[in-house]
């Protein structure tokens, strides 16, 4: 039997792991290679004189006597023969595809599933994205100036395509748009700003590359962000660097949209993320935040890609995610971690799974109002939805006020 793993390398930003050898898969495991979920099936032993023995899903093949087989029986009255999951055609659409569009049709009235992989290439890719986002700005009627944040990864460098197409189609000024990154090294690296600077001037668009100092003076900050970043790392850990990278993104972008007289500051939050979010929420007996748009002070959240796997956003840009990858600092917040790995379950064995309940919840939200609102903390710009330890939250705030002696003021709720 081959041995998979001289062929694949399963990588993380820990390093490399390995797969499960083939003789280790679990009962559960092959159900799902078939794209069938194990807690459908009851899994049983056959001796072979008539009876039946249930056994539990986590065993292997070779944990059971080789004179006896084993049953797996659907515990439903499923229709296999109208699903049929694992049936799906590859549609090639070129001959060196990066990635697979999955449209997947389940029962029609004449029990004919039709599940098919779309095997597209990069640049079929970019020309479905870029389109996508260009169609969302015009249909939402974003007007300019917007102001975008980019880290120089794959999810971004699509924004500023897209919005570049969005631009072209209405006759838009490309002045009028500014993208802006952040550099400070390890957390923010120097490398992916100049990928950044350069599809920006590729695109004639504004592009803004703060280093430290000149992110302590656009938010008017007492000392710099590498100081503050010592003091989050020092009372919070490493692996709040998640966090302290989402609060400074959303901050400077606030301010370069004051700065600019913009109303909107695009980011590219992608289906996982918003999943993430939507889920962490749920699970917490929480309202979900609004999505695609969400107002943050006087400046409105946009996100054009909310819709769309991160892997169909990396597939735009291969060579440009695989950089972004090997720059990434190795921390993440265990809890921060377990939701993305929610999030990414749900589409594993019905693709499309999380697209449909964000639009349902989305519909719910819109019908009933039932959006949770954010409401600022104190006299500062910080926003949050009432939910938390008081204590903790109030700890994190003198933290700031620190770094921010101006936020004492009531003016600061006006950012």
């Amino acid at each position: 039997m081959h041995d998979w793993n001289k062929r694949v390398t399963l990588l993380f930003s820990a390093g490399a792991r390995q797969l499960k050898p083939v003789p280790d898969l679990t009962l559960a495991e092959l159900l799902l290679a078939n794209r069938l979920p194990p807690s459908l099936f009851q899994a049983y032993e056959v001796p072979g004189d008539g009876s039946l023995k249930p056994i539990p899903m986590t065993l292997t093949l070779g944990q059971v006597p080789e004179d006896r087989t084993v049953l797996l029986q659907c515990m439903r009255n499923t229709d296999i023969d109208a699903l049929r999951p694992a049936d799906i055609e590859n549609v090639w659409q070129s001959d060196e595809p990066t990635t697979a569009l999955l449209d997947f049709q389940y029962a029609d009235d004449n029990r004919n599933p039709g599940h098919r992989a779309h095997l597209v290439d990069d640049a079929d890719m970019r020309e479905i994205v870029f389109t996508k986002i260009a169609n969302f700005l015009a249909h939402q009627e974003i007007p300019v100036p917007l102001v975008a944040g980019i880290s120089g990864g794959g999810d971004s460098s699509s924004l500023v395509q897209g919005m570049d197409r969005h631009a072209s189609e209405h006759n838009l000024d490309p002045s009028k748009f500014t993208c802006f990154t952040l550099v400070m090294e390890p957390l923010w690296p120097e490398s992916a700003a100049q990928r950044a600077r350069a599809l920006c001037a590729e695109v004639g668009f504004e592009h803004v590359v703060l280093y430290p100092e000149d992110t302590t003076t656009l938010v008017e900050m007492t000392g710099s962000p590498r100081a503050l970043w010592a003091r989050f790392e020092q009372d919070y850990g490493v692996d709040s660097s998640h966090f302290f990278g989402t609060f400074f993104v959303n901050l400077v972008g606030r301010a370069l949209c004051r700065q600019r007289g913009a109303g909107h500051l695009l980011v590219g939050y992608q289906r996982e993320d918003v999943m993430a979010e939507l889920l962490f929420l749920l699970m917490n007996g929480r309202r979900p935040l609004p999505f695609p748009r969400r107002r943050t002070g006087e400046v409105e959240v946009v996100m054009p890609v909310w819709d769309v796997p991160k892997s169909l956003l990396d597939a735009c840009y291969p060579r440009v995610s695989e950089c972004n990858y090997a720059e990434r600092v190795d921390s993440t917040a265990v809890r921060r971690s377990s939701i993305y790995y929610l999030a990414h379950c749900l589409d594993a064995l019905v693709p499309q799974m999380s697209l449909s309940l964000m639009n349902g919840i989305k519909a719910l939200m819109e019908e009933t109002g039932g959006w949770q609102k954010l409401s600022h903390v104190s006299t500062t710009p910080l926003l949050h939805t009432g939910y938390g330890d008081t204590r903790a939250q109030s700890n994190l705030v003198e933290l700031l006020l620190e770094h921010f002696p101006q936020w004492r003021s009531a003016t600061a709720r006006r950012q």
